[in-house]
């Protein structure tokens, strides 16, 4: 099925980018919706930090398709 072998191949965002254009770390933000952007297309990020699950950021509203079809490998370049 789609949703299953989406998820099998979804990576984590694990960086988002504040207004002097610096990458920030999942790491050094609170959780909840932040002030930072995304790498890949500048959409708001929320910080998804929990017990359960790796610290990662979402978007706030619709993922972009950079994120979706990434390598965990890839940088993003500002």
């Amino acid at each position: 099925n789609a949703i299953a072998t989406a998820c099998s191949v979804m990576v984590t965002l694990r960086y988002g980018v504040d207004q002097d254009k610096t990458l920030v770390s999942i790491e050094y933000v609170p959780r909840g919706k932040t002030q930072l952007r995304c790498p890949y297309c500048g959409g708001e990020l929320t910080a998804k930090k929990s017990h359960r699950k790796e610290h990662h950021f979402a978007h706030t509203n619709e993922t972009c398709r950079e994120v979706a079809d990434r390598s965990d490998r890839e940088i993003p370049t500002l």
